[in-house]
């Protein structure tokens, strides 16, 4: 049995083909079209000598072969990692996509909501945002669209093509979300759908604010491509109340915290492993920082990997990003440990506002710890997205280098 690597640039295309090598029983890798030196490179050396690759010319060298067992029928490796850090493939089996759609459906079903879930893919279906979408709909009997996820500013929003019957769900990160409330058509255009899933990053303070005062359905997700997606929910009642963000467990879904803080998640969706022979255990660590409540719902604080080390000091970006967003006067925020020759880094606050909020932002920070102050600030009109929507982290140190 021989696999597949499917590298399409074309959404609808990568997808198809995907799919029909999942439903054929062959193992497949999802990947991304638009890796580059390194990151294609380390892709090469991992797929495995003799998989059929589609879309792209790429020599795969990866020791082993491609004589899968049988126990290997319909598995799927999908990419995390790349743009910045190490390509890597998070080894899923149908019974893991199935438990996530389950999971969810669940979810929402306890909610009044249809068990049969139409969705559309609008990030890449080489990410897990994008692809499970597509699971979603075939396990629970839905239908599934795969539309133009960019939604340029003077362009006309996308058809929806979906069955009135269910529940129509759409999966967005932040940057699309604030794209598509600027669009004249946009909110009505949300109005398609009974569920937005928001997830991929941090959620900007006015985002919420907009969510709260539109009463939009948005459930903020927290989930990774070792979950399968979201394995948590924080509901729109939540938002529009203004509660702290927290999200409640999908069903099957269990956290926990380790010593030092970080959270640990046990679910039916977790990953098999890390391509070729990384484990994956079952509860797994997942590098996120937070809390977890009595009643076991989640609240993310930070990464783990983001600290920054600057004069011997720990500083966690993500509670300075949370004080600058706080101010009202950044749209977006990102902030990064650069490269000091006397700090060893030194705090950079990358915003989306104007320069005359510098005086401001840096009163509002006198709230944190000397070391957590940022010490440059870099003002741009929007933060440059990869092809998921996330920040691009890479493209951002550039401009504050």
């Amino acid at each position: 049995m021989s696999a597949v690597a499917v590298f399409e640039a074309e959404h609808a295309a990568h997808l198809r083909e995907a799919l029909q090598a999942h439903d054929a029983g062959l193992p497949v890798f999802l990947g991304n079209p638009h890796w580059a030196g390194a990151d294609r490179d380390e892709a090469a050396r991992q797929i495995p000598r003799g998989t059929t690759i589609l879309g792209a010319t790429l020599e795969p060298r990866g020791l082993g072969t491609c004589d899968f067992p049988l126990n290997w029928r319909g598995r799927v490796m999908i990419p995390t990692g790349g743009t910045g850090g190490k390509v890597k493939f998070i080894i899923h089996s149908g019974e893991s996509l199935r438990a996530a759609a389950l999971s969810l459906r669940d979810a929402l079903v306890a909610r009044g909501l249809s068990p049969v879930l139409h969705g559309v893919t609008c990030t890449p279906p080489w990410h897990v945002s994008g692809f499970m979408p597509a699971i979603r709909a075939r396990v629970t009997g839905g239908r599934h669209q795969v539309i133009d996820g960019r939604f340029p500013e003077g362009s006309a929003l996308p058809s929806i093509d979906l069955p009135a019957a269910g529940t129509k769900i759409i999966s967005l990160v932040p940057a699309q979300l604030t794209r598509l409330l600027a669009h004249a058509d946009g909110e009505a255009w949300l109005r398609n759908f009974q569920v937005i899933l928001l997830g991929g990053s941090a959620v900007p303070a006015p985002l919420l604010t907009a969510i709260r005062e539109r009463r939009l359905p948005a459930f903020l997700t927290y989930g990774s491509t070792e979950t399968a997606a979201a394995c948590a929910l924080c509901p729109p009642e939540n938002i529009w109340s203004g509660e702290t963000v927290r999200g409640a467990p999908l069903p099957g879904v269990r956290f926990a915290t380790t010593s030092e803080g970080i959270i640990t998640i046990a679910s039916p969706s977790l990953g098999l492993g890390v391509w070729p022979d990384g484990p994956m255990t079952n509860p797994w660590t997942s590098g996120d920082r937070g809390d977890v409540a009595a009643d076991g719902s989640v609240r993310i604080t930070g990464r783990a990997d983001r600290v920054i080390v600057t004069g011997g000091e720990k500083v966690d970006p993500a509670r300075v990003e949370q004080t600058l967003l706080a101010t009202g006067l950044v749209r977006e925020a990102l902030v990064l440990g650069m490269v000091d020759a006397t700090w060893g880094e030194v705090v950079t606050a990358c915003v989306v506002a104007g320069p005359e909020t510098e005086a401001a932002l840096r009163k509002a920070c006198e709230g944190l710890e000397p070391a957590a102050r940022p010490r440059r600030y870099v003002f741009v009109p929007v933060l440059p997205t990869n092809a998921s929507g996330k920040p691009d982290r890479d493209a951002i140190a550039k401009l504050t280098a």
